[in-house]
């Protein structure tokens, strides 16, 4: 049996939004929201949920586009939509105070959402992003992004995956990588095949923002998290998030705590068991801190 229920919402502009929901309201402990990276999904945050959602209500939405959530005009594949959408998420919801949980593109918005929303967010986790990313990953990313990679069983894609980011994380499994391929890739029944989990016009999208000449001053979006706490979980290998940008971030946030994770490159599933209990531990002093 799963351990978390589905469910949809419209968004205000007609595209139909997934998201699981873990665990139950109780009590003090403060609800959680997990958004994931640019091209992944819900799927991701199963492990880490399922845990949190032992004591609290844990909502891990799927961004349009992706996994199970509408497609819809490649143009509203942008941050604002992906922060109105959340917010019209915890509208529905009933949520006024949440941790925040964001693995590299879900951290960005996680700092959106802290200037649309200040009140709203009583902690933060940001795993592996920072306001600069550095040039390789950025690189890396615009290389795949949009590229229809299909592969006969979940078994192959988990394969091509080992050989195209083994160095990112060392130690995984053959479990581990067919879990990940699992939330990368789905069925296309009429194609007899695996593709990816994701609008393909997701690079359109991506195109339109580099030549835009209005982006968001990542620095000041970071700076707004002066009075909220904070925890920074940095893979040591990471080609997105370089120990430069760490240092930095700490000047600009002297109480932003770390978790550097030695054997793992971009991104951390924070399950490690150098990151989980902390993660934990600091969601509950969330909680206590709420409480006052």
């Amino acid at each position: 049996m799963a351990d978390y229920s589905e469910h949809h919402f419209t968004a205000q502009d007609g595209t139909r939004i997934y998201y699981r929901r873990y665990g139950r309201r109780g009590g003090s402990a403060l609800p959680v929201l997990c958004i994931g990276g640019l091209t992944r999904n819900s799927k991701d945050f199963n492990k880490l949920a399922t845990r949190l959602g032992q004591d609290r209500l844990v909502l891990c939405p799927d961004y349009r586009g992706r996994g199970q959530s509408g497609r819809a005009d490649y143009t509203t594949y942008a941050p604002g939509s992906h922060v109105s959408d959340i917010m019209h998420l915890l509208t529905i919801e009933g949520i006024h105070r949440v941790v925040v949980i964001g693995t590299s593109l879900g951290g960005l918005m996680a700092m959106a959402l802290s200037v649309a929303m200040p009140s709203a967010l009583a902690g933060l986790v940001i795993n592996d992003v920072g306001p600069d990313i550095s040039a390789d990953g950025q690189a890396r990313i615009l290389a795949y992004v949009g590229v229809d990679q299909r592969h006969a069983t979940l078994e192959d894609a988990a394969q091509s995956m080992r050989e195209t980011y083994g160095r990112a994380f060392p130690d995984w499994t053959d479990a581990d990588w067919l879990t990940n391929a699992d939330g990368t890739y789905a069925y296309d029944a009429a194609a007899g095949n695996w593709r990816l989990d994701y609008d393909l016009a997701l690079r359109d999208a991506l195109a339109e923002q580099a030549r835009s000449t209005s982006r968001p001053d990542l620095w000041a979006l970071f700076k707004g998290l002066k009075h909220i706490p904070a925890v920074l979980v940095h893979g040591a290998l990471s080609d997105v998030l370089k120990a430069e940008t760490v240092s930095r971030m700490q000047a600009a946030k002297p109480d932003l705590e770390l978790i550097t994770l030695e054997n793992r490159g971009h991104a951390p599933s924070m399950t490690e068991p150098g990151c989980l209990p902390r993660l934990l531990a600091f969601v509950e002093e969330c909680d206590a801190h709420a409480g006052h």
